[in-house]
């Protein structure tokens, strides 16, 4: 039983990479696909947390390419989105 407010079960490592995404997600029944940037500032096995200026949304679904193995792509789903100053900062589970 975890005694703190702390949900995360593996550990965050920092992160400073700026990528551009895939953004997929649904508007008026059409699915959209948009191409954003973004920067991710840290990683878990088991997601990312990125900022970015596009509002992510919490069911949006990331895709970007593997900068270290040709080919490879990631795929992520937002799991939660906060707004900051003038920027969002999202947290994103691999799927």
């Amino acid at each position: 039983m975890q005694d703190s407010g702390e949900k995360r079960e593996s550990e965050r490592t920092p992160y400073n990479d700026t990528i551009t995404f895939s953004v997929l997600f649904t508007e008026s029944e059409d699915l959209k696909k948009i191409e954003i940037e973004g920067k991710i500032i840290n990683t878990t096995q088991a997601g990312i947390g990125i900022v970015t200026n596009f509002p992510l949304e919490a069911g949006h679904v990331l895709q970007w390419a593997d900068e270290h193995q040709k080919g490879k792509l990631h795929m992520a789903s937002v799991r939660w989105s906060q707004e900051l100053e003038d920027y969002f900062r999202a947290g994103a589970m691999f799927i």
